[in-house]
């Protein structure tokens, strides 16, 4: 017994495979964004210079962007731990749940002169940043590694800037 395919449909196999090639995201010369980006350090500065660790300094994360202007990000610290639930209070549940996790989407435009990529966001975790505009400044340091830094924020050590270091995920 052979396990070949018949003819007819051997040559649909191959055009569906070819099609499916062709239709996978690559990571675009035109657009270094494009692609998954896993995080490599996370930390924040105050306006005084004092560096703080978010997710007490062990956080993993990923952001992917697509060729069609789409973005999405997860931050998580490591480690999470749930209190036990028949002990905790609601309000304990849900510090361990959210206090260690944020994510949001949506669209994300790029300024090349002035280097900032801007996510707009259309969902978050955080209800106040739905419809807001989330600009990084960026740099690219070679093609897969790329430094992400936030405006100023006053509500996190009176005007604080995140730092993220993202490394591509090379495809599996």
């Amino acid at each position: 017994m052979s396990a070949s395919l018949p003819p007819a449909r051997g040559v649909c196999f191959v055009i569906l495979l070819a099609l499916t090639a062709a239709c996978a995201p690559e990571p675009s010369s035109d657009n270094p964004f494009v692609g998954a980006w896993t995080l490599a350090s996370w930390e924040s500065r105050s306006t005084d210079g004092q560096v703080t660790l978010p997710y007490d300094g062990n956080p993993a994360g990923q952001i992917s962007y697509t060729a069609t202007g789409r973005m999405s990000a997860q931050l998580m610290r490591v480690g999470r731990e749930l209190p036990d639930a028949a002990e905790a209070s609601g309000e304990e549940m849900r510090e361990a749940i959210l206090g260690g996790f944020f994510s949001y989407y949506g669209d994300y435009s790029v300024d090349s002169e002035e280097a900032v990529v801007t996510h707009h966001v259309e969902g978050a975790l955080l209800p106040s940043w739905v419809g807001s505009d989330r600009p990084r400044s960026f740099t690219f340091d070679g093609p897969d590694r790329l430094i992400l830094s936030t405006e100023p924020d006053p509500a996190r050590g009176g005007g604080a800037v995140g730092t993220l270091v993202w490394e591509r995920v090379s495809g599996r």
